[in-house]
């Protein structure tokens, strides 16, 4: 299992080490690891109403007495919620080459699909992969207005938009009469227990909802969920992470029919000591970690905050290479935070 996580990983960064420029070469046993950088996620979940004119709105005062009516196909958008996560991707910058030396714990290190070293002599966890797809719920589904209408010869021969209008009024008129009527009891047969007549009470409103949206109009609501990535590179203030119109849903951040939405990224200082380049041995291979900086991401509209988080970000720490003198047993075991490159323990 080991041998194929190197292979894997191999595999994975031969292309990346060229274009880098880190030198290895052809044939040549070789071990690559890459330090985390993590990337900021907004998922953002917007409600999308849409309003369609009934089929038979032009006969709505007419027959319903009604002018609140859709006259044309209308879109609009309003945000949810929205909230902040990171995601740990393999650092271009922080990719190492290993060279196996006989007895030496770095010949089992180990990576994750991604490349991110995990440690030394222990097993790698799954990832869990975000696929930035969007997700629709739709909440209402379109009626076939054909299957609503119980209509006589007489109305089915005319051949009449008016008159196939005519005969939904009037539809709707006898449900209200219906429901009226077993409201106050004033039927022959009534249902035998409250169950039934809720059950009688719920058809009738729901048929009346559907032959009146022939002619004001049917609204659609759907919930939709988006997943925005961005790439920290460098702290920011205020930056346009995306924008929302009201009518498009989520553009770029050019599109200036949309209002802003404002990212800040606010890493901490990390105090450190010069070290004497002469006191460094660079022929002895080790692993690098890396201390993260704690940073504070900041979403806003412009006017008031939406949502803070507060973590750390590797690609704003510190590399902290392990003493050649930890690798001295074959049995060493080192656990490194996927997530952040943080060591987390050493056992021998």
């Amino acid at each position: 299992m080991k041998k194929i996580q190197l292979s894997v990983a191999f595999l994975f960064f031969v292309l990346l080490m060229q274009a880098q420029g880190v030198e290895f070469k052809e044939n040549e046993p070789a071990m690559i690891y890459s330090l985390p950088k993590s990337e900021i996620c907004i998922q953002v979940e917007l409600e999308k109403t849409s309003r369609k004119p009934g089929i038979y709105y032009q006969y709505s005062e007419r027959y319903l007495a009604t002018n609140q009516i859709a006259l044309e196909d209308k879109t609009s958008y309003r945000l949810v919620s929205i909230a902040l996560s990171t995601v740990p991707v393999a650092d271009k910058r922080r990719t190492y080459i290993i060279h196996p030396t006989k007895k030496s714990a770095l010949n089992q290190i180990s990576v994750n699909e991604k490349g991110i070293l995990c440690g030394v002599n222990v097993p790698c966890k799954p990832m869990d992969v975000n696929t930035g797809k969007t997700d629709k719920f739709t909440n209402n589904e379109p009626i076939n207005s054909s299957s609503l209408l119980p209509l006589g010869e007489e109305y089915m021969m005319a051949g009449s938009v008016a008159k196939l209008a005519e005969g939904a009024a009037k539809q709707i008129y006898r449900i209200r009469e219906s429901r009226l009527s077993l409201l106050t009891g004033d039927l022959e047969h009534a249902p035998a227990d409250g169950v039934s007549m809720q059950a009688m009470l719920d058809g009738l409103c729901k048929s009346e909802k559907e032959l009146t949206e022939l002619f004001i109009g049917k609204t659609l609501t759907t919930t939709e969920k988006h997943l925005i990535t961005l790439q920290a590179d460098s702290a920011v203030n205020d930056v346009i992470a995306f924008r929302l119109s009201a009518n498009k849903g989520i553009v770029v951040a050019d599109d200036l029919s949309g209002n802003p939405y404002f990212i800040s990224i606010k890493p901490e200082k990390i105090k450190t000591l010069a070290v004497d380049s002469k006191s460094q041995k660079t022929e002895v291979q080790t692993i690098n970690t890396i201390y993260p900086a704690k940073t504070t991401i900041e979403l806003t509209d412009g006017v008031s905050t939406l949502c803070t988080i507060k973590t750390e970000l590797p690609q704003f720490g510190v590399i902290i290479p392990l003493s050649a003198d930890v690798f001295g047993s074959a049995n060493l075991k080192v656990f490194v935070d996927p997530s952040n490159g943080r060591l987390l323990c050493v056992e021998k």
